[in-house]
């Protein structure tokens, strides 16, 4: 039996576990918009605006490129009021990685003048591709900042300028969904697999982007964006036909990888020629996240043991969660043609009650501080005009500790505080193609 447990934990391991929200909207797309904690829906003036608001691929008349690398490097912590033992789960921590980042704008020239722009935004994991887990909701982790920086993220959009003053935009943002199977036949006398098949699938997930901007002054900016709600579906099912004892049949299946449905109102203002102050309210779904855990759908039947064909499903777990309002603002002050220096703040209050039964999804409100800046110099190679500029960024994530007192006194983990913090470190290098 220890071969069947092995082949039902290896189709166990494909299954994801809970984590939420995208890089791009946790993080930041690009040092500049990092740098600025996300304000940019009214904003955004390049390609980043592929994920802020489509609607500013418009902004930009020249043909425009920018890459970078962005560093994630949690330091959360969950402290334990009594001692673990051999019947408490480990902690799941989230971990470091490395990502590079890529944005592609595309103003359309000729009889429409620049006033159609298609845009691309990539983001690709380094260290770990698309990492999910089978983490069970009675584990401690982090629900929202679990295997997040692990997954590629991939966005695209087109805008319209239907007027100087007014823009129109669309696009889609991608997550892969996964289904398979697996039907193995083993001998318990030769202690063999004598059949192995495995087949595994994986689909696109997209998710709507629409936005509108509208510009009724040249210093005043007003947008408005929508991105729909995006999720990593999973459907996993494992056959064992154990010769002369029975079958045992595992469907795994659920939902990860999730990020809500959102509307966000942003405003820019040029209080000068160097100086713009821009924010943005996020208004954010999380009353529709699904149940994070993977669920179990077994079947046994044991007709040479004369045992009666057994089910069981896994109980569902309720997040409770709900929907939350988020402010960012952000602050971009031009000193000179060339120098620019960013600051921005957001605040991101939680949307989980405090864990007070078996479930361990474990969130606070965070406060994120960043700072950044770029410079712009000639193209060192002289083969275009235009010049190139590189920003940096360093941000905060701080996550207030948060007590998560059980009601029940035998629970396995007991009372617990968690928070920490999370940086992120970013380089964007940006160049224009005139």
């Amino acid at each position: 039996m220890r071969a069947a447990a092995a082949a039902l934990g290896a189709a166990a391991l494909l299954a994801a576990g809970p984590a939420a929200a995208s890089v791009f909207e946790t993080y930041g797309f690009g040092a500049r918009a990092a740098s600025m904690s996300g304000a940019q829906a009214a904003f955004a003036d390049d390609y980043s605006a592929v994920f802020y608001n489509p609607a500013a691929l418009t902004v930009h008349k020249a043909p425009h490129v920018g890459t970078g690398i962005d560093v994630v490097l949690p330091r959360l912590r969950i402290d334990h009021d009594q001692p673990a033992d051999e019947d408490t789960p480990d902690d799941r921590l989230p971990q470091s990685n490395v990502g590079v980042h890529l944005g592609l704008l595309f103003p359309l020239g000729g009889l429409i003048q620049n006033r159609f722009a298609v845009g691309v935004g990539l983001y690709l994991p380094t260290i770990q591709v698309t990492r999910v887990d089978a983490t069970e909701t009675e584990t401690p982790h982090f629900y929202r900042y679990g295997s997040l920086p692990d997954k590629l993220a991939l966005v695209l959009g087109a805008a319209f300028e239907l007027h100087e003053t007014v823009s129109i935009g669309v696009g889609y943002q991608f997550l892969g969904s996964l289904d398979g199977s697996a039907k193995v036949e083993l001998d318990l006398l030769s202690q063999r697999f004598t059949r192995k098949n495995l087949s595994v699938d994986v689909h696109a997930d997209s998710g709507l982007i629409a936005g509108l901007l509208v510009r009724p002054s040249r210093a005043l900016r007003l947008g408005f964006s929508f991105r729909d709600a995006l999720q990593l579906r999973y459907d996993l099912v494992t056959d064992i036909g154990i010769e002369g004892v029975g079958r045992l049949v595992a469907d795994i299946s659920g939902t990860s990888l999730y990020t809500p449905q959102q509307y966000t109102w942003a405003a820019a203002y040029d209080l000068a020629d160097t100086l713009t102050v821009t924010t943005d309210l996020v208004w954010a779904r999380w009353s529709d996240a699904p149940d994070p855990s993977a669920h179990f759908d077994i079947r046994v039947d044991g007709d040479a043991l004369g045992l009666e064909p057994i089910e069981a499903d896994s109980a569902p777990v309720d997040l409770a969660a709900v929907d939350t309002l988020s402010p960012r603002v952000g602050v971009e002050w031009r000193p000179d043609a060339a120098w620019a220096v960013r600051a921005g703040y957001g605040f991101r209050p939680t949307p989980l009650p405090s864990q007070t039964g078996r479930a361990n999804d474990l969130d606070s409100d965070t406060h994120q501080l960043a700072l950044g800046g770029g410079f712009s110099f000639a193209d060192p190679l002289a083969v275009h005009s235009a010049p190139v500029t590189v920003d940096l960024t360093a941000q905060l994530n701080w996550l207030v500790d948060r007590a998560h007192l059980k009601a029940a006194a035998d629970d396995p983990v007991g009372d617990s505080t968690a928070g920490g913090a999370i940086w992120r470190l970013g380089l964007t290098v940006r160049h224009d193609f005139h």
